[in-house]
């Protein structure tokens, strides 16, 4: 029996995706006062607003809704964190319209709010034509499901569904928003207002303050990265770990890390998240934080004073190079101590500071390095595991096993 999709000519697949709708409250109203001119050119200025964020996260518009838009993560590149970057993607529009909306009011004579809703699911993927050409698009419950939640939701609100809710959990802050009859559901839907993410938090990190079952069927894999830390000793050795979404890559570097509570190896682990891809030193940003003991947040005195110690111990003290570390930290060098270095010079001498910081340190221990990334390393190569491992080849007394996890192609 023909599905409605093959009757209808389309080509459809199966995905896992998360949806993302928006909506400008109050648009109709707006429209008629104001006229469809002044309407097309305010919504045409929040969908520009709300697509940049959207393509910021990985996600991509495939719908405008005349006073919103349509949003997929998951489409067409499988993510591993689908769900936290529609989360980020919502936060962030909604900041980034507040931030512009006294600008818009002046302009157009209204102040935007948005409503937003967010789900997860199973949904079809399908190229829909469109006069001579096509797009491509997500049908089904799933989408059907945001729409709601988007209608649902308070002027200035994210609304989540309990599958998406329960994917963030240990990501982000939400709180519960009651149970709700939807139209076309059988059954209450349980509803989450998303408040903010959780600095610091990784996915894996979120199912491991849940629980892990227990872990069989990867000594082989296990024993071919503890054979690569043996020959690390000779000089740097890297190891792709390569694997479709959920298929266990975060928890075999875990298992593997847990096991080496014995060995006299220093562990250093980093993240080449997209959303970062702007910053070149991203990875080597939670390095640096966990090789000094740096927490986010952490008052910046006592920051100061790890990087000075650390600096200390590792004969690589001097103001600059302070400077340098707290400048990648995102805090306030000390006065005068990247005087006369420009953005340029800047970035070098930190790339220099990094690796004779890895440098040294491998000096009194040999380093396991362990790189994740949640998204295609050819999506974003520049911001892939690997390459940030590689760089480390420039090191000269490296002895470091780099174990870099990315999804399959």
């Amino acid at each position: 029996m023909a599905t409605e999709f093959e009757t209808a000519g389309l080509e459809g697949e199966r995905r896992q995706v998360t949806v993302l709708f928006a909506d400008l409250v109050g648009f109709t109203g707006f429209s008629e006062r104001s006229g469809e001119e002044a309407a097309f050119a305010l919504m045409r200025r929040l969908a520009g607003m709300m697509t940049a964020v959207v393509e910021e996260q990985g996600g991509s518009v495939r719908n405008f809704t005349g006073d919103g838009i349509m949003a997929l993560f998951g489409v067409p590149t499988a993510l591993e964190d689908g769900p936290l970057r529609a989360c980020r993607a919502a936060l962030t529009i909604q900041a980034r319209i507040a931030s512009a909306a006294s600008d818009i009011a002046a302009t157009y004579g209204i102040r935007p709010q948005l409503r937003i809703g967010i789900n997860t699911g199973p949904a079809i993927v399908a190229k829909v034509p469109s006069g001579h050409s096509s797009t491509v698009t997500a049908l089904g419950d799933t989408v059907n499901l945001a729409s709601r939640l988007q209608a649902l939701a308070r002027p200035e609100s994210v609304l989540l569904s309990e599958a998406t809710h329960r994917l963030v959990q240990g990501l982000t802050e939400a709180e519960a928003a009651g149970e709700h009859q939807i139209k076309g559901k059988l059954e209450r839907q349980r509803v989450f207002r998303l408040l903010r993410l959780r600095e610091g938090a990784s996915r894996f990190d979120a199912a491991l303050s849940r629980g892990l079952t227990g872990y069989v069927g990867r000594s082989r894999e296990l024993e071919t990265l503890d054979r690569c830390l043996g020959e690390s000793g000779a000089g740097l050795r890297i190891v792709d770990v390569v694997g479709e979404p959920g298929i266990g890559k975060s928890r075999l570097l875990h298992e593997f890390r847990g096991g080496l509570a014995d060995r006299r190896v220093f562990v250093l682990a980093g993240s080449c998240s997209p959303d970062g891809q702007q910053t070149p030193f991203r990875p080597f940003i939670e390095v640096v934080r966990g090789s000094f003991h740096v927490k986010i947040g952490e008052a910046e005195p006592d920051v100061l004073r790890k990087l000075d110690k650390g600096l200390e111990v590792l004969g690589l003290a001097s103001q600059q190079n302070l400077g340098l570390l707290l400048n990648l930290l995102g805090l306030n060098p000390p006065p005068g101590a990247l005087q006369g270095l420009d953005g340029t010079l800047i970035g070098l001498r930190t790339r220099d500071l990094l690796l004779s910081l890895m440098d040294a340190r491998c000096r009194i221990t040999p380093v396991l390095m362990l790189l994740e990334r949640g998204a295609p390393a050819h999506d974003h190569p520049h911001a892939s595991p690997r390459v940030s491992a590689a760089a480390l080849e420039q090191a000269p007394s490296c002895r470091a096993f780099a174990a870099c996890s990315a999804l399959g192609q």
